[in-house]
């Protein structure tokens, strides 16, 4: 029986891609019998005809629809869990990599006959100066031992994903020999086996451990195919997790956002949820809008809450220069943001970046903003809840400052958050090294403000006030 080791070497997702490019073509097609079904439906509902045989109609046409939705999502379900299969093999195969690459840099090397074979790792013979070391035996054994227990790791999560996999499809294909008898019972015992790869980290493929620090050095440790093939496959995903670089995580949520949108709008049409109403995609519509509209500096989307998802207000994030090679980081956080206030909140932002950068034109600059997608309201922030001089950040804006912290260059940089005070008193400006919001309860505290202003970045001399403590000019 193959050995998973060489089962992940020689893996090949090129045809399985394949199939899944085709069946994305056939759902696409699917979806669009699917509409001139629905809008059969709505036709009829809308005609003059009555009596006993239009409602006759009107059931048959239902109850063939309803089908028709459950085959839908039939195919869209066995299209996630065949992309759920590419992804798991090219982070296998990721980690593969990086195991041989270690091997190689401690003077060791994985043996494997052929795919069937255990591998064994094997010391190598050392140069002439390690041959006279007696501490060298000791430590590349040492690295030995350690690189047994991750290869064998290894081939323990392929196990797990291979059995997980296995499991979902075999059931797909239990209801595909079913005479096409697709009912709601039947296929909702497939697409909960999708659901419950969905709720595992990344949609069950996992990542670096889920901290912003793993996070990054997971990431950093893809290949740049297996990276645009995660961003293509789960922007949403990928989009959301703190320590990834903010150019990459704005590439996936501007690939997520309309998915996102379609997605809701979808749902919307169907059972009333608590969770979708059309004010939230009344939110995603503004988002896309601002993030569309040209600007200097340029604008980067940091995070986007799926409504669905959230027990708060949805809200994104929004940033303008890259935060990751800046020198300071200014923070806006609007008193009373709502979808309303998007495009003036993200323009004071926008304005905040620009004011530091002139401030000080020898390093570079840029600008966070907590946006809100639904009615007016804190998503993010409470006025009381903490001892912080500012509103209490909670776990979306302490997050947000972690993956900063986690994705920046070289962690040298200023963190400076423009908000409200708890009192009411205007504007306060609270800085802090970057790297200390990784410290075990940092918060800002009233030693932190270095400046307070009577308005916010939207008032010109404010602003200017604002810019010079940003960059350190009180």
């Amino acid at each position: 029986m193959p050995h998973y080791w060489g089962m992940i070497k020689e893996a090949d997702v090129g045809t399985l891609r394949t199939a899944v490019q085709v069946l994305t073509t056939f759902e696409g097609r699917y979806k669009q019998q699917v509409t001139a079904w629905q809008t059969m439906q709505r036709t009829l509902a809308s005609s003059s005809w009555h009596g006993q045989a239009s409602d006759a109609t009107t059931t048959a046409l239902q109850n063939r629809t309803n089908q028709l939705l459950l085959v839908d999502q039939f195919i869209e379900d066995l299209r996630r869990m065949l992309t759920d299969g590419i992804d798991s093999v090219l982070l296998l195969q990721a980690r593969q990599q990086t195991l041989i690459t270690r091997a190689t840099g401690n003077c060791l090397e994985i043996v494997a006959a052929d795919v069937n074979a255990t591998p064994v790792v094997r010391v190598l013979p050392p140069d002439q100066h390690s041959r006279n070391d007696p501490e060298w035996r000791k430590e590349v054994e040492a690295a030995r031992d350690r690189l047994v227990t991750d290869i064998d790791a290894l081939c323990t999560s392929a196990r797990g994903d291979d059995d997980r996999l296995a499991r979902a499809l075999a059931a797909f294909d239990y209801i595909a020999k079913q005479d096409g008898d697709y009912y709601p019972e039947k296929v909702a015992e497939i697409t909960k086996a999708v659901a419950e790869l969905d709720r595992m980290p990344g949609g069950g493929v996992g990542s670096g451990g889920g901290n912003p620090e793993s996070n990054r050095a997971w990431w950093d440790s893809l290949p740049e195919a297996t990276r645009q093939q995660l961003i293509q496959d789960r922007p949403g995903w990928i989009g959301s997790l703190d320590g990834v670089p903010a150019e990459v995580r704005d590439q996936a949520n501007r690939a997520w956002l309309p998915q996102l949108r379609e997605e809701m709008a979808r749902e919307l049409t169907g059972p009333p949820s608590q969770n979708i109403t059309q004010a939230n995609l009344d939110g995603l519509d503004a988002l896309q809008k601002q993030i569309d509209t040209p600007g200097v500096p340029p604008q980067l989307l940091l995070s986007v809450d799926d409504p669905r998802s959230v027990s708060h207000v949805p809200g994104a994030v929004l940033a303008y220069g890259n935060p990751d090679t800046a020198t300071h980081i200014a923070a806006y956080v609007p008193p009373n943001p709502a979808v309303g206030t998007l495009p003036a909140d993200a323009a004071a932002a926008r304005n905040l970046a620009v004011a530091a950068g002139k401030a000080d034109p020898t390093k570079p600059t840029a600008s966070i903003v907590f946006t809100n997608l639904g009615p007016a309201g804190d998503p993010y922030q409470t006025p009381t809840a903490s001892l912080s001089p500012l509103r209490d950040g909670g776990q979306t804006i302490h997050g947000t400052y972690n993956g900063l912290r986690a994705s920046h260059r070289d962690g040298n940089a200023t963190l400076s958050e423009v908000a409200a005070p708890a009192d009411g008193s205007g504007f306060a400006v609270a800085s802090t090294p970057l790297a200390d919001t990784g410290k075990p309860g940092w918060s800002f505290t009233p030693d932190s403000i270095v400046a307070r202003t009577p308005g916010g970045p939207d008032d010109p001399s404010s602003r200017h006030t604002a810019a010079n403590a940003i960059v350190g000019r009180r």
